[in-house]
């Protein structure tokens, strides 16, 4: 009976569609800030400026399904990763949070084991995201748009009227910017320059929870 409606939902294919909400807490790094040294004199940074933590919400529609095997979705995310540490600033330091925040359009795509609920994915993600410096109350901020690789897996648990999951991704930008380096505190200011047009974190994994229906 089931194959009896595909020709309807071939013409209808955004009333057929599922829908695929998740959320993913990443763990991103490759700031390399806590390595970075002023030449002769010492650490400039300190804290974990080289690892952030924040949060992806995503959700999807299927758009296309070819047998049980292989399904391609696309949608919208908002996501946010932070990052805090602190700057030396004579002898003493000051407290300083990187953070990058907004919206991105994805594409994805799911090739699924069968019988098992277990499914490889790659996709793509363009990010619309603003990144922000803060340092003692004083802010700058530049816009990003980048275009990030996501390969990924997830497993289906059973379930009858929705499809709950787990999954886990390994991200990154298709293009990207290695540190500058610096030589004295006049340089941080060339370094922020940097990460607003790309230098931001460079990787992340990302572990999560979803569902369909």
């Amino acid at each position: 009976m089931r194959l009896a409606y595909l020709p309807l939902c071939l013409l209808s294919l955004p009333l057929c569609a599922q829908w695929d909400l998740r959320l993913e807490l990443p763990r991103p790094t490759g700031q390399s800030l806590p390595q970075t040294l002023l030449s002769g004199s010492g650490q400039l940074v300190g804290g974990t400026f080289d690892t952030g933590k924040g949060f992806i919400a995503t959700a999807n529609r299927q758009f296309f399904q070819f047998g049980p095997l292989l399904k391609l979705e696309g949608g919208v995310e908002y996501s946010q990763f932070t990052a805090d540490g602190s700057l030396a600033k004579g002898s003493g330091s000051q407290g300083t949070t990187l953070k990058q925040q907004g919206a991105g359009l994805d594409v994805n795509a799911q090739v699924w084991v069968p019988f098992v609920g277990i499914a490889g994915e790659i996709g793509l993600i363009q990010r619309f995201q603003r990144y922000t410096v803060d340092t003692a109350g004083a802010s700058s901020a530049k816009d990003l748009s980048r275009t990030w690789l996501r390969v990924g897996a997830r497993w289906r648990i059973p379930s009858v009227i929705v499809h709950p999951y787990v999954v886990a991704s390994y991200q990154q930008p298709v293009t990207k910017d290695r540190p500058v380096k610096l030589n004295s505190v006049a340089d941080l200011a060339t370094y922020f320059t940097a990460q607003g047009s790309g230098q931001e974190f460079e990787r992340m994994w990302t572990f999560g929870a979803g569902v369909t229906f």
